[in-house]
């Protein structure tokens, strides 16, 4: 059984991490000796941690990660930037300003940043290769239950990860519904089937499952509840497959409810501190562009009134957070129509597009105004994507009808998004471009963080406003 995991492999690089800031703090002090130890040892402390600690915050620490050079280089490039700026922060805070200082923290920080680059692309990319090789991260794993369901959820598992296999499925195992065949039990179609319960029980007593995945029907709860109760007896992870037709699992969490475990199967987005931060990140952003972006706001509003009659400004309704209906302000891009309610989206070569519209529509452009409602509290700079009510997606179909919609009214519409940086800037014209746009809000709602916030809008700038799908 292994005892390597994913977390201590994540350790070990936080400590590489460490160790070439401080092998490197050495030197500089060693051959320059431009700072005393004293003020290295103080500022090494700060800028190790900081950098650690902005990529703990956004996640960089993780084995899938490790293995691709681009973006080892962003992430040495987002710790390294508010590590810099805490360091001379603290620096110059602390003592007096001399003119050697800038260099000497110049020098330390090159000399941080060349022995980071040497830790992961050398000692880090060989311990990843290591890794691989002798296949510790692997687990041997066993599947229970039905012997269809166990069959399809390893070829699922083994199509899904590409060849790069955490698990190893060494066994099947029949709790209910039909027998095995002979082919099966010889293992013909995958892993053999070597018995049930009983014979799982007298498998594991070899020490060699490390994990048990049970997929019986969850019709009888009973008795899906006493197998996971036999099973505490070995020392194994327990995986209980769900049926998304019976449960949807995306916010559930245990909790105790008059002395009694119950399962909070919801729970609301941004509570507390996070809410306040989430606010903070809005007004301060929303602030920042709306002022920087003012020039390019009055030079598209001159193009729309010199190009076509109508407002340069319109105000559409929108849907926002707990379903409550707001009015979106945004650059006209179509040609005035003062009975248009926005129920039909717009298609490629949409004829209701003017010249400039155009223009402005593919650099997303005409959203600006929209700092205008997040500084009035309707909407955030990050979050779903905000939808015209009762749009069509085809003449029988509303967008509201698509299975999960209403979920995305759980936090505030956002002027840009994770669904709008993975391609759905354009109009929502087909079922299936409207349900994996609900697929990705809500991946956005469940996986919200500070971090994910900056990397969508520095992926809005970077990919999303020269996206091909707008239109």
């Amino acid at each position: 059984m292994t005892r390597w995991t994913h977390g201590l492999i994540n350790r070990l690089v936080i400590l590489c991490d460490l160790l070439m800031i401080t092998i490197a703090s050495v030197i500089a002090y060693v051959i320059w000796h431009e700072l005393g130890w004293s003020e290295i040892l103080v500022l090494g402390i700060i800028g190790a941690a900081t950098y650690v600690g902005v990529l703990a915050l956004g996640q960089a620490y993780r084995v899938e990660h490790y293995t691709r050079w681009r973006r080892q280089i962003a992430h040495l490039l987002i710790g390294s930037v508010p590590a810099a700026v805490a360091v001379c922060l603290v620096h110059y805070a602390l003592t007096p300003v001399e003119s050697g200082d800038l260099r000497a923290l110049g020098t330390w920080g090159g000399m941080a940043l060349l022995a980071l680059l040497i830790g992961r692309f050398v000692l880090v990319r060989l311990g990843m290769a290591w890794v691989t090789r002798n296949g510790v991260l692997k687990r041997d794993a066993v599947v229970i239950g039905d012997l269809d369901r166990a069959y399809e959820l390893i070829r699922r598992y083994e199509r899904q990860t590409h060849g790069f296999h955490l698990l190893t499925f060494v066994g099947v195992f029949r709790a209910e519904g039909r027998e095995a065949s002979e082919a099966e039990r010889n293992g013909a179609f995958g892993p053999p089937v070597l018995g049930g319960v009983d014979d799982l029980l007298e498998y594991a007593k070899l020490d060699s499952v490390d994990v048990v995945i049970i997929t019986k029907r969850w019709a009888d709860i009973r008795e899906l509840g006493d197998i996971i109760r036999q099973l505490h007896r070995v020392a194994t992870d327990v995986v209980v497959e769900l049926e998304p037709d019976v449960f949807e699992p995306n916010y559930a969490r245990l909790m105790t409810l008059a002395d009694l475990p119950a399962l909070q199967v919801q729970q609301r987005p941004l509570k507390g501190s996070l809410g306040l931060l989430k606010a903070i990140e809005d007004y301060t952003v929303a602030g920042l562009a709306l002022l920087l972006l003012s020039p390019v706001l009055l030079l598209a509003a001159l193009a729309i009134k010199l190009d076509s009659p109508g407002p340069v400004m319109f105000r559409q309704a929108r849907v926002g957070l707990n379903n409550r209906q707001f009015m979106v302000y945004k650059l006209r891009t179509m040609h005035y129509d003062p009975v248009d309610d926005g129920s039909i989206a717009a298609v490629p070569q949409d004829p209701r597009i003017t010249r400039v519209g155009a223009i402005l529509r593919s650099f997303s452009i005409d959203e600006i105004p929209q700092l205008i409602n997040v500084l009035r509290g309707e909407m955030s700079v990050v979050g779903p994507r905000p939808h015209v009510p009762n749009m069509l997606i085809k003449p029988d179909l509303r967008y509201e009808a698509i299975s999960d919609y209403v979920a995305r009214y759980r936090m505030k519409p956002g002027i840009t998004g994770w669904a709008q940086i993975n391609g759905m800037r354009g109009g929502i014209y087909t079922v299936e471009k409207a349900e994996r746009g609900v697929d990705l809000d809500l991946y956005y709602i469940e996986h919200w963080s500070i971090w994910f916030d900056i990397r969508i809008l520095l992926l809005t700038v970077t990919k999303g406003l020269v996206d091909n799908s707008a239109f």
